[in-house]
């Protein structure tokens, strides 16, 4: 290797080192030994809702669609209203107003290392922010998981015979610039300490490797942070406090999170996937798909308001119908939009087939084929309602929401774990039960602890607006704050 070459791999290593740390995490599903006695899908007061668990580097999980539709039905309109609306459509705006991840800096420096704050009169009341769930679930269906969580994860644990416990740590982030493990997220450093799970009954139920904040008193948490669900059982002081939800709000994405979708989504990642389920080829007249101007963001609504597709179309003559390439070579679709239906508010479906269409390059047998996939649904990709959704023990749950993986990467290989395709047919619950207590042994009101309250709050004066729609904040002023007076 010839000195100028070994300067110029200096010179790379150390303008990469001045780069601030930051790292990811990527979801997918459990692994056989992603068991709960190692801290994976942990039983408990939140038991069995996590929605996957972390992946390795290279067997990512992630959307194959750049067009992700959503809508309200009935029930969501009832509860939240016009108000409660607008929050969830802000947060999908955030994600559009991205640029395509290949356009991002590489030090990502147009991103905060921050981008949360807490509403001081929210955070009494004891209220959630609608916007700030619906983009952390977003981010979820994209493919991050909470990078404070899994920065470091238990592989395993062996007890010897004289009862002496051993564990295998590993280090489940990934810095976006080099790729490596990182001990990082949005410039704050972690170490772990490996402690027992306590569940309810104080029942040992899994071994965790708790993240700790070094030198940091109030950590630079993600937007992915805000996914987590089994909170209590495996944080540590600081960082529970970092992500209580309680008055809690994030203006958009942090530098981490940019990151994350950056790296799953770049074209220069290429997986062996699918098309999301359902789809067929479109057909059209012959054109090139190439880097220009009309391409960069081609998606429009055309053909009426229940059609989302394109000018640019694949091959074929006009008319006529190709088999789909399904299985291929895909490349990261560089950019996700999210496009809004409106539904019938009885019927809870849309008044007419929504159809997606979008042009896309896929490898399959050793050539790049030029196609449109077009889908055809009757409900959203992303669908928001409400509802009284049970209880895990006492306690009623405040959101369902599941992820459906296909894992293309054991068609190659049977032991494979991914890569692998996140379906885009999701919905998202949330409770409308409004306002409840709860209450140990025999008790009264002034004994009971507040559940959440959905709302709607930033950083501004602006009086924050608590859900159902209609309620009133001195309402629940006297119920959070009069009891405790007694």
């Amino acid at each position: 290797m010839s000195t100028r070459s070994i300067f110029g791999i200096l010179a790379l290593l150390l303008q990469l080192s001045a780069l601030p740390s930051r790292a990811f995490s990527l979801i997918g599903p459990f692994s056989t030994w992603q068991t709960p006695d190692i801290g994976y899908d942990l039983p408990g007061v939140d038991a069995g809702v996590d929605d996957g668990g972390p992946r390795y580097r290279g067997d990512e999980y992630r959307l194959s669609t750049p067009i992700v539709t959503f809508g309200f039905d009935g029930s969501f309109v009832e509860f939240f209203g016009a108000p409660g609306m607008q929050a969830a459509q802000d947060a999908f705006s955030v994600f559009n107003s991205l640029t395509n991840v290949s356009a991002m800096s590489t030090d990502l420096s147009e991103f905060p290392l921050k981008a949360d704050g807490v509403n001081p009169l929210a955070q009494t009341l004891g209220l959630v922010d609608l916007k700030t769930t619906v983009m952390t679930r977003t981010l979820e269906m994209l493919g991050l998981t909470t990078p404070d969580r899994w920065m470091w994860a238990l592989r395993a644990r062996f007890v010897d015979g004289g009862g002496v416990p051993h564990y295998s740590v590993l280090n489940m982030n990934y810095d976006p610039v080099t790729g490596l493990p990182s001990r990082y997220v949005n410039g704050t450093l972690y170490s772990y300490v490996i402690r027992e799970v306590i569940g309810p009954g104080n029942a040992v139920i899994g071994y965790d490797s708790r993240e700790i904040p070094i030198d940091a008193a109030f950590p630079n948490i993600a937007l992915a942070s805000m996914s987590r669900r089994d909170r209590d059982e495996v944080l540590s002081g600081r960082l529970e406090t970092a992500v209580n939800e309680y008055g809690r709000y994030f203006a958009g994405l942090t530098r981490d999170d940019a990151g994350g979708l950056r790296y799953l989504y770049h074209p220069a990642n290429r997986n062996y996937e699918a098309a999301p389920v359902g789809s067929v080829r479109g057909s059209g007249t012959v054109t090139s798909i190439g880097n220009n101007a009309a391409l960069d963001s081609p998606w429009t609504i055309v053909g009426g308001s229940t059609t989302i597709g394109t000018n640019a179309v694949g091959t074929g003559a006009a008319g006529t119908q190709r088999q789909l390439v399904n299985l291929g070579v895909r490349a990261g679709v560089d950019h996700v939009r999210f496009v809004r239906v409106d539904l019938d508010p009885i019927l809870r479906v849309s008044p007419a087939p929504v159809v997606v269409s979008y042009p896309e390059l896929v490898v399959s047998n050793g050539l790049v084929i030029s196609q449109i996939v077009l889908r055809t649904n009757t409900q959203p990709d992303i669908l928001l309602s409400a509802g009284d959704l049970g209880v895990a023990q006492w306690v009623p749950l405040y959101l369902q929401f599941g992820l459906t993986y296909a894992n293309n990467g054991a068609l190659l290989s049977g032991n494979a774990e991914g890569p692998g395709n996140i379906e885009p047919n999701v919905t998202l619950r949330l409770s409308k039960v409004g306002l409840y207590t709860t209450n140990d042994g025999n008790s009264d009101e002034q004994d009971g602890s507040r559940g959440l309250i959905w709302g709607s709050f930033d950083g501004s004066t602006n009086t924050p607006i608590a859900y159902p729609i209609g309620s009133r904040l001195e309402d629940i002023e006297a119920a959070v704050l009069l009891p405790s007076q007694n």
